[in-house]
């Protein structure tokens, strides 16, 4: 491989021409001005902007944390507020898909690298499929913080359905309250409703030895928007919309848009 990689060299030429470089990096400053809007805007109590929370957690976690992320919403909140320092990891289903990944490889990764903070991003559906490792965190105390983007909702299906014109069907869901739930695990756990509760709330948890649950009551109309629409995407989410409406479900649809309307600047 080295005597390969030697006679290679010589014969590569340095690219001088930056051109599609910087048209990348302008693109991307707009991308992030995008990112910010839920940001800055936390939502209001029992519907928290998710945006919001994954920044917060960014925010606290440690330069070398590990994160692992459920297959879903939590992925995308995740890869898009989540800063690399060179030190943090992130782990997930990524080629596969696999739902309720976050809180095994959250095990994995705290008895394989003992001493690093260890974060999970879970949905409520992917920890409502794996609450029987709740025992397996505690029983090895592992100082796991799990925090759960509780929409009530499996989130990615219900978005897929959306932008291919279907009103959603079953991806509604009645959880438990977690935080009892880990408790009787014998983990503390928290529940936050308001978007002020959200920074001590996850201080309070980041501090704590061990392991705590931290169940988050986020927005479940909230969309994550792709860095660029396809008309594909928009026409199905426009059939979606008037689906909904001529079925009678009017109030969802008011949901959607109270929850997404500065999300039309990208639109229009």
């Amino acid at each position: 491989m080295k005597d390969t990689l030697q006679a290679l060299l010589p014969l590569i030429e340095i690219k001088e021409d930056d051109t599609f470089l910087a048209q990348q990096l302008e693109f991307y400053k707009e991308v992030k001005k995008k990112l910010l809007i839920y940001v800055n805007d936390p939502g209001k109590a029992n519907a928290i902007h998710p945006e919001f929370v994954a920044s917060m957690i960014n925010e606290l976690a440690a330069k070398d944390a590990i994160f692992t992320v459920d297959t879903g919403m939590c992925c995308v909140w995740a890869a898009r507020y989540i800063h690399g320092t060179g030190e943090r990891k992130m782990l997930g289903s990524f080629n596969h898909g696999s739902m309720a990944n976050a809180m095994p490889q959250a095990i994995g990764a705290a008895l394989a690298c003992p001493g690093k903070q260890v974060i999970a991003f879970c949905g409520d559906g992917g920890l409502s499929m794996m609450m029987g490792d709740l025992m397996t965190i505690v029983q090895y105390k592992l100082p796991v913080k799990i925090v759960i983007f509780n929409n009530r909702s499996l989130g990615m299906v219900k978005l897929e359905m959306q932008v291919a014109g279907i009103p959603d069907r079953e991806t509604d869901m009645l959880n438990p309250d977690f935080a009892k739930l880990a408790g009787a695990m014998g983990m503390p756990g928290i529940t936050i409703h308001d978007p002020g509760e959200v920074k001590p709330g996850l201080e309070k948890a980041f501090l704590q030895e061990g392991p705590v649950l931290i169940a988050i009551q986020t927005d479940p109309n909230a969309l994550a928007m792709p860095p660029k629409l396809e008309f594909d995407q928009m026409k199905g989410f426009a059939l979606y919309m008037g689906r909904m409406m001529l079925s009678g479900r009017m109030d969802e649809v008011f949901k959607i848009i109270a929850s997404n309307y500065k999300h039309l600047g990208e639109v229009f």
